[in-house]
């Protein structure tokens, strides 16, 4: 804000930032009369940058010339600024901030202690600049300018998504640091990663490894690592690198700086993923502010990324959303976004009492990624859910009555699968799903035991369980023997059911488990 401009104008314009008004209009008939009177009164020019959704971004002020933008990234926003005592005809200046930064458009209006001038707007349609004049910025709203953007908008988008679908797949070296782990865990956490790239469609085409006692000051790895990790990108033309790590703002710039390629950790990757499956109104939420959280400590990487190497894995999000890189914005949308989810929490207790007034019994089907609930709620209902052999291949909980014999229905949830390490903002943000963990009557913990690592995988559900307060009672369900030699497990199972989704082995067993459990309830 202009420092010369009194704090009681400073406030005005403050307040609304942050508030929104109706998406098909172009700007708030009250935040445009306040920035007329202001902008007259103070003889200085003041700018609203807003998205496609009606929401006020940022308000920033300049002299009686100029109102620079002061967001990090503008693209796919809209601005509008007053000109006062001036004409409304849009300068070189502002032509080049609507090119350089992508703008939807911008918009000056004229405005002196009359009242209202002539508007001025520029846009792009494809490749040609359209400027238009219109008579009167009070009526900015009724020249009909938001259906031409939309059409143009439309376009942008369905250029987008043709040259989306023609991309090369982007190729990735990974990079996996030891600081005393077993060979075990190493071996675990490189076939992790090499997972999470296969379900993010993501080609690696080498990776490094180095053995450290504490990470590097600058790089996490040493100078001589990342010299070798700058020939490694130059042979394979790798344009992504990806650390097993969790990598600080610093850490990740220096890192973007020295090797001139994107650079994202594991936790950046298992967010692409999400923002890309999820499929609900509530999984997309959820997604959003997970991304919202873990960016917040690391804007300046973030900011640095998206400048330099634009979207693509990593920077996603889900829906039309463009996640804003300041500090502000994302503080507020952090708030919006989890009272909106605490609504649709409390939508959710509703029909939860409503079900236990008219009481049928529970069941959620919990367990590590790819340890096959879904195909296990396909096999109980009789039903095409999706499910692959692929990691996260379920974000949002899917619910199915299923008839078990005795008289017993029984309400199935297939869950969100877990994985070891994940942040702390991720299982928070996907609080509100997995809380129906904790309401169910029983929790099936399904466990892949043809991945040599199922105990440690058992343990991360448990992990996850006591993280949310789980008490409620569990049977172990031991998946994929038809992948496996039982007889070599000895005893090892003999503490949950074994089955197999495939070939139907042990349902009927699991079925007369679950039925057991609840005539004994």
């Amino acid at each position: 804000m202009n420092k010369e401009l009194k704090q009681v104008d400073k406030n005005k314009l403050q307040d609304f930032v942050g508030k929104s008004f109706d998406k098909e209009l172009l700007i708030g008939e009250d935040i445009l009369e306040l920035i007329s009177t202001i902008s007259v009164k103070n003889n200085i020019e003041i700018a609203v940058v807003t998205d496609r959704k009606g929401n006020i971004i940022d308000i920033t002020t300049g002299d009686s010339t100029s109102a620079s933008v002061s967001l990090d990234d503008t693209r796919g926003l809209r601005v509008l600024h007053t000109h006062p005592f001036a004409s409304s005809k849009l300068s070189q200046k502002d032509l080049n901030i609507l090119r350089n930064q992508d703008l939807d458009y911008i918009i000056a209006i004229s405005v002196d202690d009359r009242g209202f001038g002539s508007c001025d707007i520029a846009y792009y349609d494809e490749s040609k600049l359209i400027e238009e004049t219109y008579d009167n910025a009070r009526y900015i709203n009724k020249y009909g300018i938001q259906d031409k953007i939309s059409e143009v908008i439309a376009k942008k988008r369905k250029l987008k998504d043709s040259v989306s679908c023609n991309n090369e797949v982007d190729k990735a070296v990974l990079v996996f640091v030891d600081f005393g782990k077993s060979k075990f865990d190493r071996e675990n956490s490189k076939e992790e990663l090499y997972g999470l790239c296969a379900t993010d469609g993501i080609e690696v085409v080498g990776h490094i490894e180095q053995n450290r006692g504490v990470p590097d000051v600058k790089y996490y790895i040493g100078a001589g690592k990342v010299e070798e990790l700058k020939d490694l990108i130059n042979t394979t033309n790798a344009n992504l690198v990806i650390f097993e790590s969790e990598l600080s703002s610093s850490k990740q710039c220096n890192l973007t700086d020295a090797l001139n390629v994107k650079v994202i950790d594991r936790s950046m990757l298992i967010l692409d993923i999400f923002a890309k499956r999820a499929r609900t109104n509530e999984g997309k939420l959820q997604v959003e502010l997970a991304q919202l959280k873990y960016m917040l400590p690391r804007l300046k990487s973030y900011a640095s990324t998206s400048n330099r190497y634009g979207g693509g894995v990593g920077m996603r999000g889900p829906g039309e959303t463009k996640l804003e890189m300041n500090r502000r914005v994302i503080e507020n949308n952090i708030v919006k976004k989890s009272k909106e989810l605490e609504k649709l929490k409390q939508h959710r207790d509703l029909n939860r009492k409503s079900r236990t007034k008219n009481y049928k019994p529970t069941v959620s089907i919990v367990g590590y990624t790819n340890s096959g609930k879904s195909s296990l709620l396909n096999v109980l209902a009789k039903e095409n859910i999706y499910a692959k052999d692929e990691l996260f291949a379920t974000l949002d909980t899917t619910s199915r009555n299923v008839w078990l014999g005795s008289g017993l229905s029984v309400v199935f949830t297939d869950t969100v699968g877990f994985i070891s390490n994940l942040p702390h903002e991720f299982i928070e943000a996907f609080g509100s799903t997995l809380e129906e963990c904790i309401y169910s009557d029983l929790l099936l913990i399904v466990i892949d035991i043809s991945n040599p690592k199922y105990r440690e995988q058992e343990k991360v559900t448990f992990d996850v369980l006591d993280r949310l307060g789980s008490k409620v009672p569990v049977i172990k369900v031991y998946n994929k023997a038809d992948k496996v030699d039982i007889n070599l497990y000895g005893s090892d199972l003999d503490d949950g059911i074994v089955i197999s989704n495939y070939t139907g082995y042990g349902i009927d067993k699991l079925k007369n488990e679950i039925v057991k459990f609840f005539q004994n309830k």
